[in-house]
């Protein structure tokens, strides 16, 4: 992984992590544990996502950190899991725990971690180490996606459910072979609160884009979404998921993606062109309409006055005949 992606990737940390841990946390238990001695039980690991290639018959070692940032000395036992993508369309992980009923991915992450040894940290301190990733010369193709996170030994757990918080790292890899790069369109709309609409007089609207992954490795989509006027004048392009890094669908997932449309004084009807493309230099692409009138409340209200005004007019002219054609019979 280049340097610059993985330093953007650490910048994101705070917030990847947090979301790690609260998945951790409401899928273990709902309440957020605590260490020894009143000690809170944050760990920083560091990198918070790990996104890499490795050929069959091959091991790599990825070079990771961890941190005690309390005032007492702990115990790290780390826990390797696979996870999926959850299927609410949002493309957070879903982990499998160990106690899970969840059936394991045939691309099994946990078989290429070898064995992690408890570590332990004095207050504040700061230990880096070596994870050894190896993929079988037999593998499967395609992509293993897992989570090495470290739960504080010192904790007590009760039964089969473990009331400590974990944080880790994320990996993404992506094993050569015979890799399907294959996105399909579910849905593309213009929406106004959470509803498809092609009518509107006021308020923000959102181009909401809905994309199955159907191959069999993860993908990056980008492209554009471009706004045309009735006259075919482009007002706007948007960037389609343009942060940096950007992105992934998993294999076998669904993920949704809004994009706000500019606050304009709109009028008339528009055209919203998606153009999404998942792969460098491929012809691959999805190309999607949606189209919309925008009648501001003002617009209509002038309108409505204006048709009062030409059917009075209309009935004024028709009465004045009228009262005309009596006055000449007498």
């Amino acid at each position: 992984m280049r340097l610059g992606a993985k330093r953007a990737l650490l910048n994101r940390g705070a917030a990847v992590a947090l979301s790690v841990i609260l998945t951790v946390v409401f899928l273990v238990d709902p309440v957020s544990a605590v260490g020894s001695g009143g000690s809170g039980n944050g760990i920083l690991v560091s990198p918070v996502v790990e996104e890499t290639t490795i050929s069959k018959g091959q091991t790599i070692a990825i070079p990771m950190a961890v941190q005690n940032p309390t005032n007492s000395t702990i115990t790290l036992v780390a826990i390797v899991n696979d996870f999926l993508a959850s299927t609410n369309e949002t493309g957070q992980p879903d982990i499998i725990l160990n106690n899970s009923k969840t059936p394991l991915p045939l691309n099994n992450f946990e078989t290429l971690a070898q064995p992690i040894s408890n570590i332990t940290l004095a207050p504040l301190q700061r230990v880096y180490f070596d994870v050894n990733l190896t993929v079988p010369a037999n593998a499967t193709s395609g992509g293993y996606y897992g989570v090495i996170r470290f739960e504080n030994a010192n904790l007590a757990r009760t039964g089969n459910v473990g009331i400590t918080a974990s944080t880790g790292t994320l990996f993404l890899i992506t094993v050569p072979g015979h890799l399907t790069y294959k996105l399909s369109l579910t849905k593309f709309a213009v929406e106004q609160n959470n509803q498809p609409t092609s009518f509107v007089t006021s308020g923000k609207l959102t181009a909401v884009t809905i994309l199955d992954n159907v191959g069999n490795i993860h993908v990056q989509p980008f492209g554009t979404i471009e706004v045309k006027n009735m006259f075919g004048k482009v007002e706007s392009i948007i960037q389609f998921n343009g942060v940096n890094p950007r992105t992934n669908i998993l294999p076998d997932s669904i993920r949704k993606y809004t994009n706000t449309l500019p606050n304009k004084h709109w009028l008339g009807h528009y055209t919203v062109t998606a153009s999404i493309a998942w792969q460098q230099g491929s012809s691959n692409i999805i190309v999607a309409s949606a189209g919309f009138w925008y009648l501001p409340v003002w617009f209509m209200l002038t309108v409505a006055v204006v048709i009062i005004v030409i059917v009075f007019v209309i009935w004024l002219i028709i009465h004045r005949r009228r009262v005309l054609r009596r006055k000449y019979r007498h």
